[in-house]
């Protein structure tokens, strides 16, 4: 939410039925519609609605035509609201848009974070008293139902969000009840919680410790007896595996210690007969950590990175359980805890006449400021047979990789995404619908984080149909947001942000282009320290989830900015990047770019190549090249189209370009790129391909003066017929840039052998396929008038299909079909 508390005289109460106090008075905020219109201004963080969000948000799909109107007319009853208390700057308009300054104002959602965030600090320092008390003072901010009574589906939307930040405070303080031995207390309020929320499991885990620890062994079976008869009728499934454990454990009478909660301890999260059922992937890391424990000798130091929301701290606590299986004791330190210095020494001291122990430290990238005498000093006097895992954001500094000290005892991982077949079956242990799973798995490309909690969200989908499924996207893109990418330092950082997730690789010229305001080789810098971004061959890149989830925010949040940035980076590569390409590097480059900006049409993907540059050059045929290109033509395609391939060396030697492979110099495939401007005899009898093209013409539009046609006649890549290659992307990128740039074209024709591979890829090109194909030349011909659709209209063709393509996460499929691969080899069809 929005707001910082302080001393302002103004304040919002949304925790249960919305209310302005300024002073000791309660301001009237006037009808409901009204109010949901101020509380959409409200949650808007102080940035701007346009008035059609404002009107979407008030009455969805059921607007009435005067809906701006009156929009408009009780944002003007609110404004003269807060002017006669002296906060008449609060409404601001821009362009037809609104915004409230947060700045005004108190809020006691925003109250309601802080103490909540406190009061997990607390926990994790290990004063639950003081956690509890902390939880009671959030929970009791509350007044009834959040925003209670104003309509609207923005409202609901908020409504939902804040709900679900009330339950789960209200799970955490049940859990510290119950670390805190307040048992009764617990079994007193867990059944109303319960009541209000049916198919929340984590309440029972905690009812179930609660009426055991309590000693009502009996009903805590009874009431696991319920649960399961409930998931069975209402979802179809049973408890999860952390609710099966707890339930076995108190039939072994085994339920009393507190490691069900324990915060940083082994086994934190589930049962020890839970987290093996959940924890996915990881094999080789935990292979290297379990070869460490049995080495018999100091292995020194294992140190795992990657951004947010990788798994770091999951993998530490599946480290923690390996380690105590094999009988280790386990330490585990975590960088954002108050005072680590202490921490750590107090740890030191523990783990004297210990034998062979093992401390985690997760979070290093919180420990920067240690990290000299973390690694000069601290570390170097811990136990020979000890064993350290460390893991953060970032990898270790390069004093760690030059010091003779730490030569050979330094192991460095980068933990990557999880592969398709482990995203199925982390969404398969989360209990998550089959029709959904490809769509989490698609928009999450395997990062842990989003497949989780999407997983989750889905869950509560398929049980109750809430929340919605717009409403669903964006709870999950929101979070993905703040987990993964944070906030950037000024507007024009998260707008290069943005840029890096739209275009396919970004480089300083790019960010020049779209951001003329913006120093470019700062902004670019900037980009390449974020943990988040590759840097790629042809520039940076933002892949995964957080391309999608920042391309769809920035499309909700500023339609027209994010039309504009769209329109600013295909002309950069339209006009400036495919106009200059002429290596193969260069090509490739491009087309993958082109693709990216086309994705949503859903098939210019599938004739680009997604990995590798098919090392090879690109030159002009060289007489010495001709009889080896006939050959490759007669061995690819027969004589026919050999004799072609020898009669247009001989009449346009200067149309043929061949791609030679860099090493041995030899060719792997060639195209002509023939110049046609009126019918030739001679010709027409050499290549009735040609004659067919002419007649073609002949129908259309007749040549102007000083205009030409161009045919690509040949496209003779053998290794590469039935699939894209970089290749086939350098031919592409020939052909396109002579589409748009070539002067004087009046029409483009295209020979494909292979026509039903190419089919649907020309039909999405507005190339019109030649109806009459001689059956003694069995090739596809297409073409295109660039006369009666110029260049300039034909590239919008689609522009709405890019622009506005709906990111498919919740769509429901057929869970019958397999994964797309995210990555394939530079053989592979895009």
């Amino acid at each position: 939410m929005i707001g910082q508390p302080n001393q302002i005289p103004a304040r919002f109460t949304i925790l249960g039925p919305p209310a302005l106090h300024h002073g000791d008075a309660q301001l009237d905020l006037g009808t409901p519609q009204q109010q949901a219109v101020l509380m959409a201004l409200l949650a808007g963080g102080g940035g701007f609605l346009r008035i059609g969000e404002l009107v979407d948000g008030l009455w969805g799909d059921r607007a009435p035509a005067t809906g701006e109107a009156v929009v408009r007319t009780y944002i003007s009853r609110i404004r003269r609201l807060l002017s006669e208390h002296g906060l008449g700057s609060a409404i601001s308009s821009r362009s037809g848009s609104y915004g409230l300054d947060p700045a005004l104002f108190e809020l006691d959602a925003t109250e309601f974070d802080d103490l909540v965030e406190t009061a997990r600090r607390e926990r994790a320092d290990g004063h639950l008293a003081v956690a509890a008390k902390r939880l009671e003072q959030a929970l009791g901010l509350w007044t009834g139902t959040a925003l209670a009574g104003v309509p609207g589906e923005a409202a609901e939307r908020e409504r939902f969000r804040l709900e679900q930040l009330r339950l789960t405070a209200a799970q955490e303080l049940l859990r510290l009840r119950l670390d805190l031995g307040e048992h009764a207390d617990v079994v007193a309020e867990a059944p109303l919680l319960i009541e209000l929320n049916r198919l929340e499991e984590p309440l029972y885990e905690v009812y179930l410790l609660a009426l055991y620890r309590s000693g009502r062994r009996a009903e805590a079976l009874e009431v696991y007896r319920k649960v399961y008869d409930l998931l069975s009728r209402e979802l179809g499934v049973g408890p999860g595996p952390r609710l099966r454990a707890i339930h076995d454990r108190i039939l072994r009478a085994d339920a009393d210690h507190d490691e069900f909660a324990a915060p940083w301890t082994s086994g934190a999260e589930l049962p020890p007969d839970g987290p093996e059922q959940r924890f996915v992937g990881r094999n080789a890391e935990r292979g290297i950590f379990r070869s460490m424990l049995t080495s018999g000798r100091r292995a020194g130091l294992l140190f795992f990175r990657g951004p947010a929301g990788i798994g770091k701290s999951t993998l530490l606590r599946r480290l923690a359980d390996d380690a105590a299986a094999a009988g280790r004791r386990v330490w585990q330190i975590h960088g954002a805890a108050p005072e680590p210095r202490e921490r750590l020494l107090r740890c030191a001291q523990e783990l004297a006449g210990v034998d062979e122990p093992v401390l985690l430290v997760d979070a290093f990238e919180k420990l920067r400021e240690l990290e000299p005498w973390l690694r000069d000093d601290f570390l170097r006097r811990l136990p020979v047979d000890m064993v350290v895992v460390v893991a953060g954001r970032d990898g270790p500094s390069t004093a760690w990789l030059t010091d003779p000290a730490w030569s050979g005892t330094l192991v460095v991982r980068h933990l990557d995404a999880l592969t398709d077949a482990e995203s199925v079956a982390l969404l398969e242990s989360r209990g998550l619908d089959p029709g959904l799973r490809r769509s989490v798995a698609d928009f999450s490309a395997g990062h842990p984080f989003p497949l989780s909690l999407a997983a989750e969200v889905g869950r509560s989908m398929s049980a109750t149909g809430l929340p919605l499924r717009r409403d669903a996207v964006r709870f999950v893109v929101d979070n993905v947001l703040e987990r993964l990418a944070g906030r950037a330092p000024t507007p024009l950082h998260r707008w290069a942000l943005h840029v890096c997730a739209h275009a396919r690789h970004t480089t300083v010229g790019l960010l020049a282009a779209v951001l003329p305001d913006g120093d470019a080789a700062e902004l670019f810098d900037w980009l390449r320290t974020r943990p988040y971004v590759e840097t790629a061959a042809h520039g940076l890149d933002v892949g995964g989830v957080l391309r999608e989830a920042l391309d769809h925010d920035l499309r909700w949040r500023d339609p027209a900015g994010y039309a504009r940035m769209h329109l600013r980076i295909r002309h950069h590569v339209m006009e400036g990047l495919l106009r200059d390409a002429r290596s193969p590097h260069a090509c490739v480059a491009v087309m993958r770019t082109i693709n990216h900006l086309r994705r949503r049409g859903g098939v210019v993907s599938r004739y680009v190549s997604q990995a590798g540059d098919g090392d090879v050059r690109l030159s002009q045929a060289a007489p010495r090249d001709h009889d080896e290109l006939v050959t490759m033509a007669r061995t690819s395609h027969g004589e026919l189209t050999a004799g072609s391939v020898r009669f247009w060396l001989g009449r346009q030697p200067e149309a043929f370009s061949v791609l030679r492979c860099r090493t041995t110099g030899r060719p792997r495939g060639f195209m002509s790129w023939l110049t046609l401007r009126r019918p030739e005899l001679e010709e027409l009898e050499a290549d009735p391909v040609v004659g067919e093209i002419w007649h073609d013409m002949s129908r259309r539009t007749p040549v102007p003066p000083g205009a030409h046609v161009a045919v690509a006649r040949h496209l003779i890549c053998p290794a590469f017929e039935a699939k894209p290659s970089p290749i086939t992307d350098v031919f592409q990128a020939r052909m396109l840039r002579a589409w748009l740039h070539e002067p004087g074209l009046a029409a483009s024709y295209l020979v494909v052998v292979n026509g039903p591979l190419w089919r649907p890829l020309m039909e999405y090109l507005g190339q019109h396929e030649l109806e009459y194909v001689r059956a003694d030349h069995p090739y596809a011909v297409f073409g295109h008038d660039w006369l009666a659709d110029p260049p300039q209209r034909w590239r919008d063709h689609h522009l709405d299909e890019e622009l506005w393509g709906e990111l498919g996460l919740f769509h429901r499929q057929d869970d019958s079909s397999p994964l797309l691969p995210r990555k394939v080899d530079d053989q592979s069809p895009a």
